[in-house]
């Protein structure tokens, strides 16, 4: 029996690209399976909607049932799980594939907080944190 490699994706985004990068990498339609409740994100990763979340993971996984009420959740909240099946061999390129899609994202979030005006003048978190500045009745700062 094949095994898989899966990842469970809170941002679409990320999961595209892992989609893509997974097919341009040579993995075929049917090696990728994709679980996404909602329509709109199925339609752009090229996908149906899935409303039986329960049903398709326990067809698609053989896993333990806490993981798979886990990953049913986290699909159920908006998530996107990508799973490949195939051999052992080219399981280790997808696992590395889907690991390095959030990795990118991360890196060019990293960039964008570094920019951040509050974050470049804080000496200590408190200076950013509403909870422990000073109250001025503007509540628009908050």
């Amino acid at each position: 029996m094949p095994k898989a490699a899966v990842k469970l994706f809170k941002d679409p985004q990320n999961a595209e690209k892992a989609a893509q990068e997974l097919r341009s990498k040579g993995f075929s339609a049917e090696e990728i399976s994709i679980l996404v409740r909602d329509k709109e994100k199925a339609e752009r990763l090229g996908t149906e909607a899935t409303e039986e979340i329960g049903a398709a993971l326990t067809n698609l996984l053989d896993f333990p049932e806490e993981t798979l009420r886990y990953y049913e959740f986290g699909i159920s909240v908006g998530g996107v799980l990508i799973s490949v099946h195939s051999d052992e061999a080219r399981l280790l390129q997808a696992q590395q594939i889907l690991r390095a899609a959030d990795v990118l994202v991360t890196a060019a979030r990293g960039e964008m907080w570094a920019t951040s005006p509050g974050f470049a003048t804080a000496g200590r978190m408190t200076e950013t944190d509403p909870i422990d500045a000073k109250m001025t009745g503007d509540f628009r700062r908050y």
